[in-house]
C-alpha cells in the first residue's frame, strides 16, 4: 500500500480548463515540437503546408515566403483564399475560426464535394497553433472580390474581419499570413535562410510544377531571393541527390493512383523514384501529402519490401542466386540505394502534430504494388543493369558477416556497469545514465602510461611500482612523488588515482644513458630539460631530458651541517636542496603550519629519509633537541647505530677522512672560531700565524691549479700563430674576393645614417621598445637561452670525452661561431658566482639522454598516476614524465575515449573494412549501441557523446570523419540529440593577474575575434596572448575550466535540419567523386578566413 503523505488540498477547483489557444502557449511542444530553432522554423512550415494544400487541390501554383526585419515572416499563396464568411453553426467568421480555434479547417470533409481531397494539414491545428505562438499575426485574404484583413495577438483577435478594399482587375486571389513569433515563449529568435531554403526546395520537388519563392529582405542593400520550380518531380530529386555519385542505372520512376478496397474504398496516389549507386550508404526520403516524414512509416516499409522481393525473385529466375543460397536480406538490397516515395491520400494518419511518421496501413500495399510493377518491368528490359544491381547486393551479403561482428561486440559485451570487456584505451566513468558523457578525443596522448612494474621515486625514500602504488592506495595510504613545479624548481606533490589505464596496449622500450630502461606506450610524454614535453616514440639521442638526481648529505661538503639526509638537485637553481626542506615548502604552501611555528623540521617517525610532507613537523630548536634526547633509543642509541659507529672509526678510510677534514680551510676556520680565547695570548698568536701562513702558501698552489688549467687551454689555442692566422685569413679572404660587399656595406651605412629623419625615427622606435620591462624580460630570456645552450654543449663534451674538457669546448665554440655559447669563465661568473666547482657539478647533473627507443612485439596492461597542480612526476630511473591527461575530467560521470590519428573515412569504406578498423571497433564497443540496422539507443552507455578535437586542420578533419561515421551508421544518435561538439577556447588573454578565454565564432576570422577582444583593454600591447591550437597546450585545470566543466563550458549540439541536404554534403565532401569536391573548393576558396598552411 502506498504510504500516505501529509494531507494537501485537491478538489474541484484544482482542475484547470485552458480555454482557446492557451493550451498551445502552455505546452508548445505538443503542437510544434518544442521551443527551439527547429520549432521556430516549424511555424513557417505549418503555414507553407496550408499553401501547398491549395496547390494539391489544383488551385495554387505559386507560394512566396518573405523574411522581414524584426523577425517577421510572411507566407503568401495565389490559391482560393481562406473563407471569410460567417459559419452557420458557430456564427463566427470562418477566417477567425481557422486562426483561433483548434481543429477548425476545411480538411475534415473528405466527401466528393469537400474543399480538399488531399492535404497535409489534417488536424486543423497548424494555423491556429502559429497564431497562438505569435506576438502579432495579420491575415490578409484576397477573396470574393475584396481584400479582407484581421489582426491577432497571442492567438486572440484584436479586430474583426475587415473589408479593406476591392480586388483590382487581374489581381489574384489567395492568402497572406504575416506573423512575428512570441519570443517570450520561443527560445530562438533568428530565422535561418538556408534551413528554410532547403525545406522549400524539397517541397518544390515533391509538388512539381508549383513555384516556391524565398525572399530575404533582411539583407542589405538588395534582398536575397531564390525560386524553386521542378518539372521532373521525384525523378529530378533523385538525380539531384546522386549528382556526386556514380549511378549503376537510370532512375526508376513510377506514378499512379491505387484503389485500396476495404471497409471504405480509398484512393492512394503513389509516386516513387529510386536509383542504385556505387556508394555504400542508403538514402531514403518519404513524404505524405508533401510533408516530409523523417521517421518513415508504412509508405517507406512498402517501398523496401517491394524492392527486396523483386530483386530476390529476379536473381533466382536469372540463376544469379542458386538453390543453396539464402535470399538477400533487406539490408543487402538497401546498400547504395537512393529512394524517394511520396503518397497522397485523403485521410493521412500521423503519430503526432509534428507528423514525423505515417501510420496508415493501407498505404504499404499501395506503394508495394506500384514499386513491384515498375521495378519488375525495369529489370526485364535492362538485363545488364539488373545484373549490376544483383551483384551489388551479393557484395552486400558477403559484407553482412562483418555486421555480425558489430552485433557480437555489443551482445557479448558488458552490461552498462561492467567495463571488463570495454576498449582498453577507454577511461570510463563510475556512473552511467542521464548525466553520463563520453569525450572522444584525438590522439592516445590522453592516456599514455607505463608497464605495471615501472618504479616511481617517492619522497619517503622508497621506489614503488605502479601495481604497488595501487595496492597501497586501496589501503588508504597517501604517497608523495617528486615533481617539477610551475616555476621550474624541484618539489613534492600528492599521488592520486593510481590505476590501470589501458588493457593489452602496444608498448615501446626507452633506454637512458644511465642504463635504465622504461617500458611505456609510444605516446607517453617525457619532460625535456627546458620544461616542454615530447612523446616517447619521438625521442632521439639529441633530446635533453629533465633529470632527477639525489644524494645523501655529508658534512664534508661545504656548507652542509647534517649527515645522511637526502638531498635533491634543483634544476632551476643548479644546487642541491635538502628534500625535507622541499617537503616543508609543500606543507607551508598547503597551510599545514607556518614558518613561525619553529626553526627546525622534525621527522615524525625519526626516519630522516622519509620526507613525506605528512612526516614533517615544525618546532623550535630547543623543543627539537629535547625531543631527540628523550628518544635517543630511536636515533643515536639504537644498537645498530652504536655498532656502526664503532666499526666506522676503526677503518683506515675513517682515519684518512678525518685527516682530510682537519686539513680543510673550513675545518680550520671552525676550530679557530671555537678557540678565539686563545688568541689573546701573544705567544700563541705568533705561533699560529707562522704555521697558518705556511699552510696557506701550500694551499694556494692547489687552489690555483683549476684556474690555471682553464687559462692554459685558452692560451694554448690562441697562442698558436696558426690558429690566429687562420681566423684572420678567413675574414680577410672573404672581403678580398668580395670587395663589392665591403663597398656595398659601407655605402649603405653612409646613406642610411646621413638621413636625419631615419636617425630620428630609429631613435624613437628604439626608445619606445626598450622599456624597463622589456629590458628585464629580454635579459631573462637571453640569460635562459645562453644558459641552456651552454650547459647542453658542455654536457655533450663531457659525454664525448668522458670528462669536462674545456679546451674541446672552446674549440667547439670557435668552430660553430655560436655567440650564444658562453666562455666557461663567463658562465661561472654569471651563473655560479665564480665558483668553478659548482659549475662542474651543475654540468654533471644537467640532464639525461636517450640511448635508444625500440619497438617491441609485446602488448600489456599499462598504468599511470595523477599528480595535482604540476601534472608531472619522477620515475626511479631518473627522468620526469607527464601524468595522464584524464585529470581534466570528473571521473564520476565523464569518460574519455582517445582515438589514434584520423579514423577511417566511412563514406568510402564497406562495412567489412570499416569493422576491421581498431578505432571504429573501439568506438562502437564503448558506446554499446551497435551500428546501422542493429543500432539501439536502449544500450547507449552515455547520455552525451562529445567530440573534442584540436583547433587546427587535423582536428577539423578528424571531427569531420567522426561526423561522417555517426551520420551514416548511428543516425538516430544525432536525431535524438545525443551528439555534441566541444568548443574549446582559441585564445587566452592575460593582463596582469586577470585572464579571460576567447572562443571562436562562426563566420568570423580568428584575427577579427582577437582584435575585437583586445579593444576592451586600455593598453592592448601589454596583454599576453596565448593561442590554443591543441588541447594538450592547456593544463588539465584549464581544460576543465574551459571545455569540460558543465557549469561553464559551451557545447554545440549536432542536429540534422535537412536529411537530404546533409546526405548530399557528406557525399560531396567525403565521397569518392573528385570533380564535385574540386568545384566546391574552387567556388569557396575566396571566402576562406582561417587558412592553416
Amino acid at each position: 500500500m502506498v504510504e500516505r503523505q501529509a494531507t494537501q488540498h485537491y478538489g474541484a477547483d484544482d482542475i484547470v480548463l485552458l480555454e482557446g489557444l492557451e493550451a498551445v502557449r502552455k505546452r508548445p511542444g505538443m503542437y510544434v515540437g518544442g521551443k527551439d530553432s527547429r520549432a521556430l522554423h516549424h511555424l513557417v512550415f505549418e503555414i507553407v503546408d496550408n499553401a501547398v494544400d491549395e496547390a494539391l487541390a489544383g488551385y495554387c501554383d505559386h507560394v512566396m515566403v518573405t523574411l522581414m526585419d524584426d523577425n517577421v515572416v510572411s507566407v503568401a499563396d495565389n490559391g482560393r483564399g481562406i473563407p471569410v464568411g460567417i459559419n452557420s453553426k458557430t456564427g463566427k467568421s470562418a477566417l477567425q475560426m481557422v486562426m483561433t480555434d483548434l481543429h477548425a479547417g476545411g480538411k475534415f470533409n473528405n466527401d466528393s464535394g469537400g474543399a480538399y481531397k488531399v492535404s497535409g494539414g489534417l488536424h486543423g491545428v497548424g494555423a491556429s497553433a502559429v497564431n497562438a505562438l505569435s506576438e502579432r499575426l495579420v491575415a490578409e485574404i484576397h477573396r470574393d472580390g475584396f481584400v479582407w484583413r484581421q489582426e491577432y495577438s497571442a492567438g486572440k483577435p484584436l479586430t474583426d474581419v475587415e473589408k479593406v478594399r476591392p480586388l483590382e482587375d487581374g489581381e489574384p486571389t489567395g492568402s497572406i499570413i504575416t506573423f512575428k513569433p512570441d519570443f517570450t515563449i520561443m527560445d530562438e529568435n533568428d530565422f535561418n535562410y538556408a534551413t528554410l531554403a532547403q525545406r522549400l526546395r524539397e517541397m518544390a520537388f515533391v509538388t512539381r510544377r508549383v513555384t516556391i519563392t524565398l525572399r530575404d529582405e533582411r539583407v542589405r542593400p538588395f534582398a536575397k531571393e531564390i525560386t524553386f520550380y521542378f518539372e521532373g518531380g521525384l525523378h529530378a530529386f533523385v538525380r539531384s541527390m546522386n549528382r556526386n555519385r556514380d549511378a549503376l542505372h537510370p532512375v526508376v520512376h513510377a506514378e499512379r493512383d491505387v484503389i485500396v478496397e476495404g471497409k471504405n474504398q480509398v484512393t492512394v496516389g503513389v509516386e516513387v523514384a529510386f536509383q542504385y549507386t556505387d556508394s555504400a550508404t542508403v538514402t531514403e526520403l518519404a513524404f505524405a501529402n508533401t510533408i516530409n516524414t523523417p521517421d518513415g512509416g508504412t509508405h517507406l516499409t512498402g517501398l523496401r519490401a517491394a524492392i527486396t522481393g523483386v530483386i530476390n525473385r529476379y536473381a533466382r529466375k536469372a540463376g544469379l542466386l542458386k538453390d543453396k543460397d539464402a535470399n538477400f536480406s533487406g539490408s543487402d538490397t538497401l546498400e547504395g540505394l537512393t529512394a524517394i516515395v511520396s503518397v497522397k491520400l485523403s485521410d493521412p494518419a500521423f503519430e503526432s502534430q509534428t507528423k514525423v511518421k505515417l501510420i496508415n496501413p493501407e498505404v504499404q500495399g499501395a506503394v508495394s504494388q506500384v514499386v513491384t510493377e515498375a521495378f519488375n518491368e525495369f529489370l526485364e528490359l535492362n538485363p545488364r543493369e539488373a545484373r549490376r544491381i544483383v551483384e551489388k547486393c551479393m557484395t552486400s551479403m558477403r559484407a553482412r558477416e562483418a555486421a555480425r561482428k558489430a552485433r557480437d561486440l555489443v551482445r557479448s559485451g558488458p552490461s552498462l556497469l561492467d567495463s571488463s570487456t570495454l576498449p582498453g584505451k577507454l577511461a570510463d566513468c563510475s556512473q552511467h545514465g542521464e548525466n553520463a558523457e563520453i569525450y572522444i578525443v584525438e590522439g592516445d596522448s590522453a592516456g599514455g602510461c607505463f608497464s605495471g612494474d615501472t618504479l616511481v621515486a617517492l619522497a619517503d625514500g622508497r621506489h614503488l611500482s605502479f601495481l604497488e602504488l595501487i595496492a597501497e592506495q586501496e589501503q588508504g595510504k597517501q604517497n608523495f612523488c617528486y615533481t617539477i613545479r610551475n616555476d621550474g624548481t624541484i618539489g613534492v606533490e600528492r599521488i592520486i588515482n593510481a590505476r590501470r589505464t589501458k588493457q593489452d596496449a602496444e608498448v615501446i622500450r626507452v633506454t637512458l644513458d644511465n642504463g635504465e630502461s622504461i617500458t611505456c606506450t609510444p605516446d607517453h610524454r617525457f619532460m625535456l630539460r627546458d620544461g616542454s614535453y615530447k612523446a616517447a616514440q619521438d625521442l632521439t639521442n639529441e633530446d635533453s631530458l629533465m633529470p632527477l638526481y639525489r644524494k645523501l648529505s655529508s658534512k664534508s661538503d661545504k656548507g652542509i651541517t647534517l649527515d645522511g639526509y637526502e638531498m635533491v638537485w634543483s634544476p632551476r637553481s643548479n644546487s642541491w636542496l635538502h628534500t625535507h626542506l622541499v617537503a616543508d615548502w609543500y606543507n607551508r604552501g598547503q597551510g599545514v603550519y607556518k614558518k613561525s611555528d619553529g626553526d627546525h623540521c622534525h621527522h615524525v617517525d625519526f626516519n630522516k629519509l622519509n620526507n613525506n610532507p605528512t612526516n614533517l613537523h615544525r618546532m623550535s630548536a630547543t623543543d627539537h633537541l629535547a625531543l631527540h634526547r628523550a628518544h635517543l633509543t630511536k636515533t643515536l642509541h639504537r644498537p645498530n647505530t652504536v655498532q656502526k659507529w664503532r666499526v666506522s672509526r676503526q677503518s683506515a678510510a675513517f682515519r684518512q677522512a678525518m685527516s682530510n677534514r682537519m686539513k680543510s680551510p673550513a675545518t680550520r676556520a671552525k676550530l679557530s672560531a671555537n678557540a678565539k680565547t686563545q688568541w689573546s695570548d701573544p705567544s700563541y698568536k705568533s705561533y699560529m700565524m707562522d704555521h697558518w701562513r705556511k699552510f696557506y702558501n701550500e694551499s694556494e698552489e692547489y687552489r690555483a691549479a683549476n684556474r690555471a688549467m682553464l687559462m692554459q687551454a685558452q692560451q694554448r689555442h690562441w697562442s698558436s700563430e696558426t690558429n690566429r692566422a687562420e681566423q684572420a685569413e678567413h675574414v680577410r679572404a672573404y672581403f678580398h674576393t668580395h670587395p663589392e660587399v665591403r663597398e656595398q656595406f659601407s655605402q649603405t651605412a653612409v646613406e642610411q645614417w646621413e638621413n636625419p629623419e631615419l636617425r630620428a625615427w630609429r631613435s624613437d622606435k628604439t626608445r619606445e621598445q626598450w622599456t624597463p620591462e622589456f629590458r628585464s624580460k629580454r635579459r631573462q630570456a637571453l640569460d635562459r637561452t645562453y644558459y641552456l645552450k651552454t650547459m647542453n654543449a658542455l654536457k655533450r663534451i663531457e659525454l664525448e670525452y668522458g670528462t669536462l674538457d674545456l679546451a674541446a669546448y672552446q674549440a667547439h665554440r670557435l668552430q660553430t661561431r655560436d655567440k650564444s655559447l658562453l666562455r666557461f669563465d663567463t658562465l661561472c661568473n654569471r651563473y655560479f658566482e665564480g665558483n668553478e666547482t659548482r659549475a662542474y657539478e651543475a654540468v654533471a647533473q644537467f640532464n639525461h639522454r636517450i640511448v635508444s627507443v625500440e619497438r617491441t612485439n609485446e602488448r600489456m596492461d599499462v598504468y599511470d598516476i595523477e599528480v595535482p597542480n604540476t601534472h608531472n612526476f619522477a620515475l626511479a630511473s631518473g627522468v620526469f614524465v607527464h601524468n595522464s591527461a584524464k585529470q581534466g575530467r570528473d571521473r564520476h560521470f565523464q569518460a574519455i575515449l582517445p582515438l589514434r590519428g584520423k579514423i577511417l573515412n566511412t563514406e568510402r569504406a564497406r562495412m567489412d573494412k570499416m569493422l576491421d578498423n581498431n578505432e571504429i571497433k573501439a568506438l562502437i564497443s564503448a558506446l554499446g549501441t551497435g551500428i546501422s540496422e542493429d543500432f539501439s539507443l536502449a544500450n547507449l552507455r552515455y547520455h552525451r557523446v562529445i567530440i573534442m578535437t584540436d583547433a587546427d586542420v587535423d582536428g577539423s578533419h578528424i571531427r569531420t570523419l567522426l561526423l561522417t561515421f555517426f551520420f551514416r551508421h548511428m543516425h538516430q544518435l544525432i536525431a535524438d540529440g545525443h551528439l555534441y561538439i566541444a568548443q574549446p577556447p582559441i585564445f587566452r588573454l592575460v593582463n596582469g593577474k586577470e585572464s579571460e578565454y576567447i572562443y571562436g565564432e562562426a563566420g568570423v576570422s580568428e584575427q577579427d575575434i582577437l582584435a575585437r577582444a583586445l579593444e576592451r583593454y586600455k593598453d592592448p600591447e601589454k596583454v599576453k596572448v596565448s593561442r590554443y591550437k591543441g588541447l594538450g597546450e592547456m593544463n588539465p585545470d584549464q581544460l576543465w575550466e574551459t571545455t569540460m566543466d558543465p557549469q561553464r563550458r559551451t557545447l554545440l549540439q549536432v542536429t540534422i535540419e535537412d536529411a537530404a541536404e546533409a546526405d548530399r554534403i557528406f557525399d560531396m565532401l567525403m565521397g569518392s567523386a573528385v570533380p564535385p569536391r574540386r568545384r566546391f573548393i574552387q567556388t569557396h576558396a575566396k571566402s576562406v578566413r582561417n587558412l592553416d598552411v
